[in-house]
Order: C-alpha cells, then sequence, then structure tokens
C-alpha cells in the first residue's frame, strides 16, 4: 500500500515506478529494480484525464522521448472488489485486455474499488482476499493506493479497518515535507529491512510538441526527481531539535509557548527564538507539520510519528529516555531559517 493525503503525489509516484518497471529500467531512484521488461496493468480509477499528461512528461524527461513505454496497461473499468465475485470479473477483463499476464496490478484508488463501509473489517478483508486472489492468479504484486484519515487521532495513517494495515506486505506513507518536496517513508516491510526514507523534489515538465490547450498554452505535467540530501540532513536536524524538547517535557501534546520556553531551556538566544517564529519565516514545527511527524491544530501540536510517540509514552523518567541524543545549540545553527 502507497498512501497519504491527498495531492501528495502518489500517483505520479506509482505511474513513475510501473513505467521503469515496464521499460526495464536498473534503477528506481537508487534502488535495483529487475532490468527485464515486465507487464503492469494499471487500474485507473481516479484522475483518469490526467493520465496521458503525466505519462507523457514521464516519458519526455524520463525516457529519453522514446515512446515505447512497455507493456503497460490502463484499465478505467471500475469493480468493487469488496465483493468476491467481482475479482473473477475483473480477472477476465484483464486477460481480454493484456497480452501478457501483468507482473504488477495496481488499484488507483482503494477507494474506487470498494462499495462497502472502509471501517468494517469483514468488508476489509473480503476486498484484501480479492486482492490475493488477483496476486495468485497472475503470480503478480499488488499495489493498492490509498488515502489517510481525516480524523485527528488517526492523522499520519492509512484510512479504514486496521485490516488493511495488516494485510499489507509493504506500508509506505506519502507526505508533503515541503512546497514541492515529498516524503516516502516505509512504516511496514513483512520479513525484510525497513529501508531510509526516500525524498523527492517534483518538476514540472511543459509538454510542448502537443498541441495547445484552448488558453493557447501547452499542456503540462510533473515528474519527480531525488531532493538533494542538504534538505535530508536539514529534516533531521528539525527532527533532534524536538526530540531535545520531548526529552525536557515527557509530554507528546505541547503548545507553541511551551515550544518557545523550552527551546530558551535549550540554550537557544531570544534573537534565535525570534527569527524562527517570526511571520514569514518557515520554522522547524511547521516542517514537522509537512513532514507527518507532529500534527497541528488551533496552535496547538502532537507527535503523530509512530515511532516518537511511543517512545515518549514509554519514558519512565527524563534522563532515561529512549528516544535517542537529541541536538545542542550549536548543532542545530543554521537550521533555524
Amino acid at each position: 500500500m502507497l498512501y497519504g493525503d491527498s495531492s501528495t503525489g502518489k500517483t505520479f509516484i506509482a505511474i513513475d515506478l510501473m513505467l521503469s518497471i515496464s521499460t526495464g529500467q536498473s534503477k528506481w531512484f537508487g534502488s535495483r529494480i529487475d532490468d527485464e521488461r515486465r507487464s503492469v496493468v494499471y487500474l485507473c480509477g481516479e484522475g483518469a484525464d490526467g493520465n496521458a499528461q503525466r505519462i507523457g512528461a514521464w516519458i519526455k524527461a524520463k525516457n529519453n522521448e522514446t515512446e515505447d513505454t512497455g507493456n503497460f496497461y490502463v484499465i478505467e473499468d471500475e469493480f468493487n472488489l469488496d465483493n468476491p465475485f467481482n475479482a473473477d470479473a475483473l480477472i477476465k477483463a484483464i486477460r481480454s485486455k493484456v497480452h501478457i499476464a501483468p507482473s504488477f496490478i495496481v488499484i488507483d484508488t482503494l477507494n474506487c474499488y470498494f462499495s462497502g463501509n472502509e471501517n468494517d473489517a469483514t468488508s476489509a478483508r473480503l476486498f484484501n482476499f480479492s486482492c490475493k486472489k488477483l496476486s495468485k492468479e497472475f503470480d503478480a504484486f499488488v499495489l493498492i493506493i490509498h488515502h489517510t484519515g481525516k480524523n485527528r487521532d488517526y492523522k499520519g495513517e492509512a484510512r479504514g479497518s486496521s485490516a488493511f494495515f495488516g494485510a499489507m506486505d509493504t506500508s509506505i506513507f506519502a507526505s508533503i515535507v515541503r512546497e514541492h518536496t515529498i516524503s516516502l517513508k516505509v512504516n511496514k516491510q513483512k520479513n525484510g529491512k525497513i529501508p531510509e526514507e526516500l525524498l523527492l523534489s517534483s518538476e514540472v515538465i511543459t509538454l510542448d510538441t502537443w498541441d495547445m490547450d484552448s488558453d493557447s498554452s501547452f499542456p503540462s505535467s510533473l515528474i519527480f526527481t531525488r531532493a538533494e540530501k542538504s534538505f535530508y540532513e536539514g529534516i533531521e536536524k528539525d527532527k533532534k531539535l524536538l526530540i531535545s524538547f520531548l526529552k525536557k517535557t515527557g509530554k507528546e501534546e505541547f503548545s507553541l509557548k511551551e515550544t518557545k520556553e523550552a527551546m530558551k531551556d535549550l540554550g537557544f538566544s531570544a534573537d534565535a527564538i525570534y527569527n524562527t517564529f517570526s511571520r514569514g519565516r518557515s520554522n522547524f514545527l511547521s516542517r514537522l507539520v509537512k513532514a507527518g511527524i507532529i500534527d497541528e491544530e488551533k496552535g496547538n501540536y502532537r507527535v503523530i510519528d509512530r515511532e516518537i510517540a511511543n517512545a515518549v509514552k514509554e519514558m519512565s523518567s527524563l534522563t532515561s529516555s529512549p528516544l535517542g541524543r537529541g541536538v545542542t545549540t550549536s548543532e542545530y545553527e543554521g537550521g533555524l531559517m
């Protein structure tokens, strides 16, 4: 499962990965993939109107403008997969439209292929059963695109029943870290090591060989490239400052006023504190909110990153914190801008 809030680039990322697979690329953002061309079925229940531009942008930026995308099939028909009988209908549809049995099947999004209540564990298990049936029928990997819950208590978690999460071999959380930059963070990897967080930057690609739109402009779309390491190190500094603050308070919920007081206790000067929270400046709290590490509501903040939140709850004393080492004032210098 690849999940996240709306507009976090999930479809762009899934298409990028699947086109890399169908065209036999050897690497995907530094990770090795099979360089043998594989057949891919993309079940597009959402955002179908923009698929041509997404694929066109990928071809221009990453496939040397070669329009051969291998065995990449887009199917726009919708099937409610929480009804097991529809899995057979989908299998039949794939066989009638796809010349080579798929190695990968993408379901975009879960909601478009689900008719019941996502919070109902029975319906969720029926959906999972259909996905397993697809996987077994074609000996294929199934990737589900899904959304996060809107309820504040479940911020950063996949929407619906926990039966969805429990059935996944791999779960990847996509979140906006800052403008034009997203984070991909694996929070479940069955029988494998959790990989490092991947940061990607978006770039607009103008399709200047296409016909112009009605407003006399060329169509465009987005592609993603790997974000620079310097940005990743900046986020790590923000997380370490948060850990330093949590060590002092022992609380996973805090206000802006408490943050400023804690920074003062940590040795930050009044000027440094003012500069980082002055109007118009990006501060470490806003970056952590965008990264899905903390949540903000009416000026109050709460840790939602599972690893950090669980560590705060388990703290028996401020001196025996399992949170790890925080950051000193000198180490964080430059990270307040």
